[in-house]
Order: C-alpha cells, then structure tokens, then sequence
C-alpha cells in the first residue's frame, strides 16, 4: 500500500524530530493495516515464510521486525553449533520466540527483573542533552505476560531477578547465542562478563541497543569489552550489534 503524499511529507519535515515521525508512521500503518519497512520492500526477508509464520504466531508489537528477523535468522543460522541460547532483557518474550523459532528444541534460558530498567549511571547519559533516556523502573511488565507466551516450553526457562544475580546458575553451561537487550550500561557489561567466556566457538552475541543514540551506555560497554579481544563488534543497520566467537 502506497503512503499517502501528506504522510510522506511529514516524514521527510526536516523540523519532525525522528521517533515523532517513527510514531506517527507506525499508528497510522496500524490503523490502515500495512507495514513500514525500513527499506525498499525489494528485501526478501520480510516474506520468508518461516520468519513470518513465527511472527505471527505470537502477535506482540513493540520489537521492529527487522530488528526480529536478525535474532530468528541468526538462530537458524546456528543449526550447527552447540550450545544453549540465553537472552538478558526478555520483556513480553517476542525476541525469544522468534530465537526458538529459528532453531525448535534449543534450550534459552531468560533473565529479567520485570521490574524496569535498573537506575541509569552517568554511562548512560546522552552528550547532546546531558541526561539519561531512561529511569528506574521504566519498561517494567507483568511477567505473567513472558510466562503466558513463553511459560508452557519445557526449553524455556525464565529468572526473575536483577542483572546478573541470577546468572550463576548457569554457570555450567555453554551458549551458542546470547541476545542482550538491557539499554544501559552496567547490565550490558555484566551479561558481556558472564557470557563470553561461555560461548562456544561460532557463537554469536546481539546487542540490541548498540546503535541508538538514546543507550550509549550499552555502545560502551560492548566497545570497552571487546577492545582487548580478537571479535570485531559489527555494527548492523539495524542498530543491533553481532560479535561471533573466534
């Protein structure tokens, strides 16, 4: 469905600030039923039919679906590496759907609070406005919600608890993909402590929050992490980040 010419001059007003034109384009697909991809509707991911069978299994906004496509795709693409999958920031559980979707049968294991964002540091401060994006207890949910999508999957197991209290108890295990998605920067270094020495080789890390200007802390602490180790951070478009283990 083509946008209508006063939809596509709003987007392009320079004077629009950039999420008030995201929102307003995602309402008004919404309403009018049709989705905005990010770029030209060329891209044949957006009509793998596996990709959109899981998408739509589970019918959660909130996640952009490139953003979904680059977890479910990265999953498969695991086939056949060893190794659990973990996720740190897991909300609604949408990612970690579409992460089994891609790969049946692989164990994930889920850490959240479901309390919200944990009290930003002077990390995660934006140099341009000089405050922080976020606040204690901002995106915090229900977790009935994760155990209602997720909960009834033997190979889905969910801990509750602040980042990384929780992460010893699976201290024994190895990881063949771990997605992070905490927006700041201490829970992005210590999930980034606790996994990397646990990853397989050909595992892959995906940082959600690398490319938004809105979570420098996250940037951060993935450069700082990884400047003294062998991976390359690999910036997507998307503004996640992927690291494979050498």
């Amino acid at each position: 469905m083509r946008i209508p010419s006063f939809i596509q001059r709003h987007f392009s007003d320079p004077q629009t600030k950039r999420i008030a034109r995201f929102r307003f384009l995602k309402k008004y697909a919404k309403k009018n039923d049709f989705k905005i991809l990010s770029e030209a509707p060329h891209l044949i991911w957006s009509e793998d039919t596996a990709f959109c069978a899981a998408d739509k299994s589970l019918p959660i906004m909130g996640v952009p679906d490139e953003r979904l496509f680059t977890l479910f795709d990265s999953a498969r693409a695991l086939i056949r590496i060893d190794g659990d999958f973990a996720e740190c920031g897991v909300r609604y559980g949408k990612s970690a759907h579409m992460m089994l979707a891609g790969a049946p049968g692989r164990t994930i294991h889920l850490f959240d609070s479901w309390e919200g964002l944990s009290t930003p540091t002077e990390r995660d401060v934006q140099s341009d406005t000089g405050k922080s994006a976020w606040h204690s207890g901002q995106l915090s949910v229900d977790m009935t919600h994760v155990e209602q999508n997720l909960g009834n999957r033997e190979n889905a197991k969910i801990y509750k608890g602040w980042i990384p209290e929780r992460f010893s108890e699976v201290a024994d295990r190895s990881f063949a993909l771990v997605h992070i998605d905490v927006d700041l920067y201490d829970p992005t270094h210590d999930s980034l402590a606790f996994f990397y020495p646990r990853l397989v080789k050909g595992a892959m890390i995906v940082c959600d929050d690398y490319g938004f200007d809105t979570c420098p802390g996250a940037k951060q602490a993935m450069d700082e992490f990884f400047a003294d180790k062998p991976e390359p951070v690999l910036h997507l478009a998307t503004g996640q980040a992927m690291v494979m283990k050498q």
